[in-house]
């Protein structure tokens, strides 16, 4: 295909044609490791690549990989031809790694680059599309064009542009996020809670642990799910509170209660610690054993201390009791090894002793892991 360019003349030298056609032969046909050499090496020959790799562009024939080395290498041209290529393809493309390195080629022509796509909105076969590439484009251009579609009727456009519109830490993009956690429709209230999780600024204006938390009893799962990573982000002891609170209920489905546990433990507060440690006789042994995982992750060392003893407390009673469960008993011995809790010795001698052979097992690795 490409040697219909060199049959043009394109080349100014029989030499730069013969390393010019070689680059393409080697960008169409090559593997990955090479596509990406021979893209390397095209941005050298400036306009004369630019003409031979428009028409590959826009050829549905070749494979999608070596149209988006295509794409990712016209993009590295500060040219128009480049530029009117590239939204040419937004135009005729449905792949989304194609969209995206449309958007990223774009995003180097800067205003130039949002311009264009912005004229791709007044058209409804493409306005999708140019959304798309507009929310992928890393240009602060996008902002107005974007903060424009934000109330748009449709929930899929809401929902696309409110993670680019989320990288502006400013107020009008703040007041966005807190409104759309109250939108009907469930996608775009995940990406307002998963966002606001990230903006721990609007603490000191508002208690945004109370805004989020009706997505812990939202219908949707993926909201339950995404609350409870925004909680723990933010990392607040009135997220422990919150976060306890559902992780104790006996109305919390199992899998939510695991994605609270996780959340509570990236909180590193003794609060969140104290909240796993208490919720482990209102859950199932699932649950459980995700506590006890989470308690061994804990990084600071007086947090670790205080897990070692807690989860030696733990055994203990269960021991006592003869009610704890093998699963149970297997997941504290490994987190009291990986604590390298060295008072858990006698413990742990205790299980390696017991009539569980899978638990034996266990205990004996911990044993190992307090030796070295």
């Amino acid at each position: 295909m490409f040697l219909k360019c060199d049959a043009a003349g394109i080349a100014s030298s029989a030499d730069v044609d013969t390393l010019l056609g070689g680059a393409l032969s080697q960008l169409i046909e090559g593997d990955f490791q090479t596509r990406w050499e021979a893209a390397k090496r095209l941005t050298a020959f400036g306009p004369e690549a630019i003409e031979c790799l428009t028409p590959l562009l826009a050829d549905a024939e070749l494979d999608w990989e070596a149209r988006w080395f295509i794409a990712r290498t016209l993009g590295e041209f500060d040219h128009e031809a480049a530029l009117a290529a590239l939204v040419q393809l937004l135009q005729e493309t449905t792949e989304p790694e194609l969209i995206e390195i449309a958007a990223e080629g774009l995003s180097h022509f800067g205003k130039r680059g949002v311009d264009a796509l912005v004229q791709l909105l007044a058209k409804p076969s493409h306005r999708l599309t140019a959304i798309q590439a507009l929310a992928n484009v890393r240009d602060p251009a996008i902002f107005e064009p974007l903060l424009a579609l934000a109330d748009d009727p449709d929930p899929t456009i809401r929902s696309l542009v409110m993670p680019a519109l989320a990288n502006f830490k400013v107020p009008p993009v703040d007041a966005l996020l807190l409104a759309a956690v109250k939108d009907t429709h469930a996608m775009v209230r995940q990406e307002a809670i998963t966002h606001l999780g990230l903006r721990s600024h609007l603490l000191a204006q508002l208690d945004l642990v109370s805004v989020l938390m009706p997505g812990l009893w939202d219908l949707s799962p993926r909201i339950n799910k995404a609350t409870a990573i925004a909680l723990g982000r933010l990392n607040t002891e009135t997220s422990v509170t919150s976060l306890a609170q559902v992780l104790s209920s006996i109305h919390t489905p199992e899998s939510l209660q695991i994605d609270v546990v996780r959340a509570l433990g990236w909180i590193e507060k003794p609060s969140a610690l104290l909240a796993l440690f208490s919720a482990r006789n209102q859950t199932s042994v699932a649950v459980q054993v995700e506590i006890i995982n989470t308690l061994s992750r804990f990084r600071a060392p007086q947090l670790q201390q205080r897990a070692g003893e807690l989860l030696c407390h733990w055994l203990t009673t269960d021991l006592g009791a003869a009610t704890g469960s093998a699963a149970v008993y297997q997941a504290i011995a490994l987190a009291l090894g990986q604590l390298h809790y060295a008072p858990a010795l006698s413990l742990l001698l205790e299980l390696q002793q017991g009539p569980n052979a899978h638990t034996r097992l266990y205990a004996e690795a911990a044993l190992k892991q307090l030796k070295a």
